[in-house]
């Protein structure tokens, strides 16, 4: 009969700028590790790595993306050792004791099988009104091709905000977010040449059309059958991307901007 596992399971975490990430901040985790283990009384079932954002302003800090790109490459071996982006990936600098309280309730959340909501959003409007809205997610995403890991798991914790901007047949496209921002600038019917530049760069001919009420833009480039079509029904803005055979679905909704 197997003996039960009485130890009391830990989960370590590291903050820090990772200024780069060095050999010596990964065999911190593990002397904690053997030493809790040695103990008898712990488990460490998982390491965290969570990097302080831009907003933290140390002199010569790189920038958060490239700080994440890093440790996500300096850990993808290990099974037990991980980074985590939410810190890196907000604006301001986040007090030890915040970080610590998110941690908690994401560990919680797993316990408890619980899934957490993301949020997201978009402003709509032209040129003298614009409504501020939020994001009900919908996605409906296959594994993207041909953009790094590290990149796919930054847009999935990302809360992008949509700004269209309508000027006659002209428009301005712009998604922000704490990652990264696009802008993209076209004439109904008339091809232009676009840099996906930030998101998964790019080259390619983009040529935009209205059909029946949608936005439709055809991509001509390296990958075949790429494109996207935006669209209104009612409060909500629908967003469905194409590339080859992978199809990607979003689902944002209209909330009213405070005076």
């Amino acid at each position: 009969m197997e003996k039960s596992d009485e130890r009391t399971e830990v989960v370590l975490l590291a903050t820090g700028s990772f200024n780069p990430i060095t050999v010596m901040h990964l065999r911190l985790f593990e002397l904690a590790r053997d030493h809790l283990h040695s103990t008898g009384n712990y488990k460490v079932v998982k390491g965290i790595i969570s990097p302080v954002s831009d907003g933290y302003k140390k002199k010569g800090l790189v920038e958060g993306p490239h700080r994440l790109s890093m440790v996500q490459l300096a850990t993808q071996t290990s099974d037990w050792i991980k980074v985590d982006p939410w810190e890196c990936l907000k604006k301001d600098w986040t007090e030890t004791v915040a970080v610590l309280r998110h941690h908690q309730q994401q560990l919680e959340g797993m316990n408890n099988g619980g899934n957490l909501d993301k949020k997201s959003g978009y402003r709509k409007g032209n040129k003298r009104k614009r409504e501020n809205c939020q994001d009900v997610p919908d996605h409906n995403c296959s594994e993207s091709r041909g953009i790094d890991i590290v990149t796919r798991n930054l847009a999935k914790l990302v809360k992008p905000q949509k700004i269209i901007e309508q000027d006659g047949d002209s428009f301005v496209i712009r998604t922000l977010s704490t990652l990264r921002n696009y802008r993209v600038q076209f004439t109904l019917g008339q091809e232009f040449d676009e840099d996906t530049k930030g998101l998964d760069n790019r080259k390619c001919k983009s040529l935009v059309t209205w059909d029946n009420g949608r936005l439709v833009c055809v991509q001509k480039g390296e990958k075949k059958n790429r494109g996207w079509v935006h669209w209104l029904d009612g409060d909500d803005l629908h967003l469905e991307l194409s590339c080859e055979d992978q199809v990607c679905r979003q689902l944002y909704q209209r909330v009213k901007e405070a005076c």
